[in-house]
């Protein structure tokens, strides 16, 4: 391996020592290294470099390099007496070859020493030159981890971070705890020995007692006894002292409280007779006032002072009116909804029955056809919807109900009889509102004013403008049924009307004829309708009339009941009364239950509603049958 020829420019010279300090720092590095390994910190890839032999090597011999060679052509190790016993140069091709050298030299080396000088033991060691050693080597140890935790690095975790602190913070008290130590041992007594220690009772001398300390123990008694009884039987004075000024304060804080009472009670009295006179003076003034109104023929100050007076029975039935009228609206809303489906499910009906029924209504006019070909092509504009599934908060009980509102300005020209009022027009607008809100109703007027004209106006406008032949139920008593024939004879000669009358045979002639369902109207009166139900209740009305409707204000009657049961597929109802209502709130029930039992379910709870209003005013005692 050497090379005496090669050029002086590409052979580098190391030097032995400078081999024996690379040794050392790499065995240095290492030793740091399992240090950090051991106790589970980071190391460094500098660190890591420096553990490696081979790494130190090859950079020991780029740094011999000349910086315009890369690469040397030999190696030359000088003055290696560690190496040669000859002290002769190496020379090396390569820097593996110098490693594989170095190593087989070491080897050999270690070959060459025989065994028994390798195990040979020292003789005679001194103990307190060992103990000396070891607590050097400790001490050495304590500062390099002290050096070692004042620099940690800083990417540390936060757990293991405490730890090293905790660790430097015990590792510096080492100074304080050899002085806390040393005070310690030196506290102890001098001729503390083993013995002594372990039972300090066995060597004491037994003391003896004298005469004097007894009796100087028995006084301090007696003297310890007495200041015990003294203090308790102060502290018994001072309880019952403390017991004295409680009572004394006690009976005079009640002493005081009292007559704060009465006095208080005295001037509550005062007021309120004073509140009572005063208001007693205004009773009678407002009486005189009254009187001297009528007798000055002013009856309009006299009904504002009625009304002043009955002010708090208004204002409390008005809140109370609200909070029911809140109630109406969900009820309302529940019931145009269930209708509305229903109405959605009755348009799968045949329409080859709807066209000869329609047929049937206009064979006996030409003009007829027509006005039905032009309302049927005017029927999908005809009413005005302004209805909305978002219902507003604030609107009134009247808007709800009517949300789909259709203006009636002239009549249907089926109806042909004469022109009706303006009043009687407002009145059909409002019964075909009723219709167009699925909402059942009671139309009460006076006696003469046109309720049969509005009911005849509702179903001939239904017909040509709703397409809606019916068949329609008008239940009249049996004085009037003639006079119901001769108005829709006069007024509408194209609807059909059936009178549903007379003896037995000829009703049951009228049975077939309805069982055809070729028909507008059928009249009839209380009796039938109770009697031929069997026939009756099986034809699909669509709207149910009851003239002089105040008859069903008893909801337990045998009329109601044959309705509710056997009529109550008619999806809309009509009550017709020219006669006041009763002051009687089951009879106003009774009604409303029947046009609308969805809404005006419990009798009970109608009621109480109205009753309680009242019940809860002290200055007067109104009750309602």
């Amino acid at each position: 391996m050497t090379t005496a020829d090669q050029d002086s420019a590409s052979v580098i010279k190391i030097d032995s020592s400078e081999l024996d300090q690379l040794r050392s720092d790499v065995l240095k590095a290492q030793i740091s290294t399992y240090r950090y390994l051991a106790r589970n910190l980071p190391v460094s890839d500098s660190l890591l470099n420096s553990c490696s032999y081979k790494f130190q090597l090859a950079k020991l011999i780029q740094n011999h390099l000349p910086q315009e060679q890369s690469n040397p052509t030999g190696i030359v190790v000088t003055h290696s007496s560690t190496l040669n016993d000859l002290n002769t140069p190496l020379t090396f091709s390569t820097a593996t070859d110098m490693y594989r050298s170095l190593a087989g030299s070491n080897e050999k080396k270690h070959e060459n020493i025989p065994n028994h000088r390798i195990e040979k033991h020292p003789i005679n060691l001194n103990p307190l030159y060992t103990q000396q050693e070891r607590d050097k080597r400790v001490l050495n140890r304590m500062s390099i981890r002290v050096q070692e935790l004042e620099y940690m690095p800083a990417n540390m975790n936060a757990e293991l971070r405490t730890r090293s602190l905790i660790e430097l913070k015990s590792l510096k008290l080492l100074q304080l705890q050899k002085q806390l130590r040393g005070e310690v041992l030196n506290t102890i007594k001098k001729d503390t020995y083993i013995q002594t220690a372990l039972n300090p009772r066995a060597y004491k001398r037994p003391k003896r007692h004298q005469l004097r300390e007894a009796r100087a123990t028995e006084y301090n008694e007696r003297r310890r006894k007495l200041e015990i009884k003294q203090q308790q039987q102060a502290k018994h004075q001072e309880f019952l002292n403390a017991i004295l000024t409680h009572s004394r304060d006690f009976h005079e804080y009640h002493r005081r409280y009292s007559t704060a009472t009465v006095r208080m009670s005295k001037s509550v009295q005062a007021y309120f007779a004073n509140n009572e006179r005063e208001l007693i003076k205004r009773k009678k003034g407002e009486d005189k006032r009254r009187l001297l109104t009528l007798m000055k023929d002013d009856e309009e100050a006299y009904r504002k002072l009625v009304d002043e007076k009955k002010d708090a029975r208004l204002a409390l039935l008005l809140s109370q009116t609200d909070a029911y009228i809140d109630t109406l609206k969900q009820l309302v809303r529940q019931h145009q909804q269930v209708n509305r489906s229903l109405a959605k499910s009755d348009k799968t009906i045949d329409y080859k029955a709807k066209e000869s029924v329609q047929t049937f209504v206009n064979h006996s006019s030409a003009t007829t056809s027509t006005n039905d070909q032009t309302s049927t092509e005017k029927k999908p504009n005809s009413t005005t919807t302004t209805e909305d599934d978002e219902y507003d908060a604030k609107e009134s009980y009247y808007s709800i109900a009517h949300r789909i509102r259709e203006p009636i300005t002239e009549q249907s020209k089926m109806l042909v009889g004469g022109q009706l009022k303006q009043y009687q027009l407002q009145g059909l607008e409002w019964l075909v509102s009723l219709h167009n809100n699925n909402l059942n109703g009671i139309l009460a007027d006076e006696m003469g004013l046109g309720k049969t004209i509005q009911t005849i106006a509702l179903i001939v406008h239904l017909i040509d403008s709703k397409n809606n032949p019916g068949p329609s139920l008008i239940i009249v008593p049996l004085s009037t049924l003639s006079n119901w024939a001769a108005e829709f004879l006069r007024w509408a000669p194209d609807v059909v009307v059936i009178q549903y009358k007379g003896l037995p045979n000829v009703r049951k002639t009228l049975g077939q004829t309805i069982r055809t369902n070729r028909f507008n109207v059928l009249l009839t009166t209380y009796e039938y309708i109770m009697r031929d139900r069997s026939i009756l209740s099986k034809v699909p009305w669509k709207y149910l009339i009851v003239d002089e409707g105040h008859r069903m204000k008893n909801h337990h009657c045998k009329l109601t009941q044959i309705l509710n049961t056997y009529y109550a597929n008619a999806p809309h109802r009509l009550l017709l009364t020219g006669t006041p209502l009763q002051n009687n709130l089951p009879e106003l029930w009774a009604l409303l239950n029947f046009i609308l039992p969805t809404i005006f379910k419990s009798s009970t709870t109608f009621t109480d509603w109205f009753n309680a209003p009242f019940a809860t005013l002290p200055s007067e005692k109104v009750e309602l049958n």
